[in-house]
């Protein structure tokens, strides 16, 4: 940045936005496994006394686990959806300037 003027990369914004955008979407796909896995082994302790007393334990911690991985994800891909429409809001204001200098505006 020089002076009063911002320089904007929307190139670089725009591939740090889809590079986000991938490990969002990994971190989405592990999670889906995570929950996958989880759902699968619910209640494989059984219903009795050892059986409550490990759930008291294990499911809260399974939803914070779970609640972590969702809220990482939709915090990168906002950031990386942030970063794209900042790229292409970039680009579309440089087009609306050249355009109205080029008509004399």
């Amino acid at each position: 940045m020089s002076g009063d003027a911002l320089d904007v990369d929307p190139d670089g914004l725009n591939q740090s936005g889809q590079n986000m955008a991938d490990v969002a979407g990994r971190i989405k796909l592990i999670r889906d496994e995570y929950l996958d896995k989880l759902t699968s082994y619910r209640g494989c302790w059984g219903d009795g006394e050892f059986g409550e007393a490990f759930a008291k334990k294990y499911v809260p911690a399974e939803k914070d686990a779970t609640d972590g991985l969702t809220g990482l994800y939709e915090g990168l891909n906002g950031s990386a959806q942030s970063q794209l429409d900042t790229s292409q809001n970039s680009r579309n204001l440089s087009e609306n300037i050249n355009t109205q200098l080029r008509h004399g505006r």
